[in-house]
């Protein structure tokens, strides 16, 4: 699959699975940063895409635990406005906004 690395540069987003009127991902900055949209627990900070897959470093904050860790998404589609990858075996949907 060929990408265009700037199709990533926006703000993503999936409905709540708590609040289905809510809607929740992450802002991907053109200078690689990130930031969470409606994640209280689980921050955004950097991304960059290589080799098929969206790197996101995450910091998870809950319960008086906090760690950051590179999560890497194997990228199945995206286009202007659909984001989709591979997280295990779910598959994650998002569209931009």
């Amino acid at each position: 699959m060929t990408v265009d690395i700037n199709q990533f540069i926006g703000s993503w987003v999936q409905p709540n699975p708590i609040n289905k009127k809510g809607l929740q991902g992450f802002k991907l900055k053109k200078d690689g940063t990130a930031e969470s949209i409606n994640l209280a627990t689980l921050k955004y900070r950097n991304w960059w895409y290589e080799s098929g897959e969206l790197n996101l470093v995450v910091e998870s904050i809950g319960n008086k635990i906090s760690f950051t860790d590179t999560v890497k998404y194997e990228v199945t589609k995206i286009t202007d406005k659909e984001l989709e990858f591979k997280n295990g075996q779910i598959i994650e949907r998002y569209e931009k906004q």
